[in-house]
């Protein structure tokens, strides 16, 4: 490895010796700062030797020229490309996207709706509907005490359908059954084949644990009361024991209500219904929404 050759330099203000290599001092002069002075200090390589002196002011700008210009070079600091700012802003709002996504699909509308409607009554925003032979009075106090028993309405529907949601899953149900909360009350609409056979009133063997959990939600909730409801759809049943719809339906609904009589429910609480093809969900000039219309419906009420 070649050795560097150095040459000491004396300082023509301070005489402090500062050593440069011997190859940089050339006939056009090395320029440098003292060590210890901080002088600008140019050494001329001559015939006779090094000439060392002290740096004039002309000298001095055109040297610092370029070394103001380097300085500022160094204070450009270089960033991120614009592109990653909208890409990150993109990422956020995709990232929050799918997170509602995710909390939507684990909510139970029912649930939400109820839990909404509760929010919105405290807040004091309300939907007045009159009826045909009801009287409203339009004092503020009287419409305050409307809200108070509507909120609290609210509320008590709002645990009935947890209950009611509970005892469903527990049952196995909940691919075949769907809630609904109104002012009527707690509608349970249950699939009709996941109760009887087509064409039959007998109720199925795996019907038993729902009505199980029915029966219990009956009688454990104080001040409830359930109607059973049979329907059908629109396609004409004629045999010797269901002569039409009609009676298809309501049987059904009998025959749900005589398994409730033998769980040991008070018969005060419960009644039946049969509807037929009136009121249907969905319309029956469609193979695909015809079975639709074929179910039972529990209709849980405050007394």
């Amino acid at each position: 490895m070649a050795t560097i050759r150095k040459v000491s330099i004396p300082c023509p203000h301070c005489s402090v010796r500062a050593k440069a290599p011997v190859d940089k001092v050339t006939a056009k002069g090395l320029k440098y700062n003292c060590p210890n002075c901080k002088t600008t200090i140019i050494a001329t390589k001559t015939e006779k030797g090094i000439s060392v002196r002290r740096a004039k002011a002309d000298e001095l700008e055109k040297s610092e020229e370029p070394t103001a210009k380097k300085e500022k070079k160094q204070l450009v600091v270089q960033g991120a490309p614009m592109w990653i700012v909208t890409f990150a802003d993109l990422a956020t709002l995709l990232l929050t996207f799918f997170v509602l996504m995710l909390s939507f699909a684990n909510m139970d509308i029912v649930k939400f709706q109820d839990l909404m409607g509760s929010v919105r009554e405290r807040y004091g925003v309300t939907m007045l509907e009159r009826g045909d032979f009801q009287a409203v009075s339009e004092g503020r106090l009287e419409e305050v005490d409307s809200n108070v028993k509507q909120s609290s309405e609210m509320v008590a529907r709002e645990k009935l359908v947890n209950v009611i949601y509970d005892s469903v899953i527990r049952a196995g149900f909940k691919g075949s059954t769907s809630i609904t909360s109104t002012d009527e009350g707690v509608r349970v609409r249950v699939k009709g084949r996941a109760l009887f056979k087509p064409g039959q009133a007998t109720l199925v063997p795996s019907s038993e644990k729902f009505i199980d959990e029915i029966s219990n939600v009956i009688k454990t909730t104080k001040n409830l009361y359930m109607v059973v409801e049979g329907h059908t759809d629109n396609r004409p049943i004629r045999t010797k024991k269901f002569p039409s719809n009609w009676e298809l339906s309501v049987l059904r609904a009998s025959a749900v209500l005589e398994k409730l009589l033998d769980k040991d429910v008070p018969p005060k609480k419960i009644s039946a219904a049969g509807y037929a093809d009136a009121r249907p969900l969905f319309s029956n000039d469609r193979e695909e929404t015809r079975p639709l219309n074929r179910r039972v419906e529990f209709l849980f009420k405050r007394g």
